[in-house]
């Protein structure tokens, strides 16, 4: 009988539901810990295994199991509270949410999760490190203007060059690992993308090229999704996507709005024109360029003037 898992993820313990059923067993999240949860594995048929996102957390577990040949969906932690609440289920425990996952493995579309190369790995996480570190020297930009005793004003202004330092380091890995993953890329062609956003796009969206456009808009998060019921006819709103490529691309499509002679610099103008809000004519640019630039890959091709459009 094919049984489905679900595992609820923490810091240092993994909850792990079965279903059918309502068993719950406990893990260490801890290589040993993985290791012992295979082993529990193996003699079942799992079909399905659904785990929550938990910032990070969930990273080690997934790769065990995607290593192993399970087939792992990795779902956004609103998707398991929407379908407990659906179920009637309002109490929140690791033990039920393990085994709302693991119904939710029984009865949802998988979306396998893709265990990424070394490589690609690296340079996320070189992605992700340079994020961190530019919040936080902007953060102490922030504190240093407000504030007036000399020490503390020199103890910030150490720690924003030192932030400044292993920017610049970063960046140097950066531009190194980028070239690892794909030396033939094409997206700095592109208005607007820069080495920071190119690094972003191959580290964070690989299915660039894969996807239909309708697909990879509603994957970052710039799709427009309907709110209507009876005579009400909402405005229409993105949500949910991939946060970390959602701002790099925001910053892309504003360099590429302000830049001369651009495409998408016209049709925001274009947008505003006709009585958009800015963020709504900028989000509607993002939706231009990913789009663009899913086809640009698709067709490994070079960019075109006007593909935006």
């Amino acid at each position: 009988m094919s049984i489905h898992v679900g595992i609820d993820t923490g810091k240092s313990m993994l909850d792990v539901g079965f279903f059918p059923g309502e068993r719950c067993e406990r893990f260490a999240n801890t290589a040993e810990g993985h290791r012992a949860l295979l082993l529990a594995l193996a003699p079942l048929e799992v079909p399905h295994i659904a785990i929550e996102a938990t910032g990070g957390y969930e990273r080690g577990i997934i790769d065990a199991l995607a290593q192993a040949g399970y087939c792992v969906t990795r779902l956004a932690s609103h998707r398991a509270s929407a379908y407990s609440r659906a179920m009637g289920r309002f109490a929140k425990s690791d033990t039920l949410d393990a085994q709302i996952l693991a119904r939710m493995a029984a009865n949802i579309t998988p979306q396998p999760y893709e265990m990424p190369s070394p490589e690609r790995g690296e340079l996320a996480e070189l992605v992700r490190c340079r994020l961190q570190m530019v919040s936080q020297r902007d953060d102490n930009g922030r504190r240093l203007k407000q504030t007036q005793l000399a020490a503390a004003q020199h103890a910030l202004r150490g720690m924003i060059e030192a932030a400044s330092t292993q920017i610049r380091e970063l960046d140097r890995r950066i531009a190194k690992a980028t070239k690892a993953v794909d030396p033939a890329s094409r997206l700095r062609e592109v208005p607007g993308v820069g080495p920071v956003v190119e690094a972003t796009l191959i580290a964070y969206l690989p299915e660039l090229g894969r996807l239909t456009r309708q697909q990879i808009a509603a994957l970052v998060g710039v799709a427009p999704y309907v709110d209507q019921s009876g005579c009400r006819d909402g405005a229409r709103r993105v949500r949910a996507g991939r946060w970390i490529v959602r701002r790099a691309l925001y910053m892309a499509a504003w360099a590429a709005v302000r830049a001369k002679g651009t495409a998408l610099g016209e049709r925001y103008r274009a947008l505003r024109a006709r009585g958009k809000v800015a963020k709504v004519a900028i989000v509607a640019c993002m939706r231009c360029l990913i789009t663009a630039i899913n086809a640009m890959v698709r067709d490994q091709a070079g960019w075109r003037h006007g593909a935006a459009v």
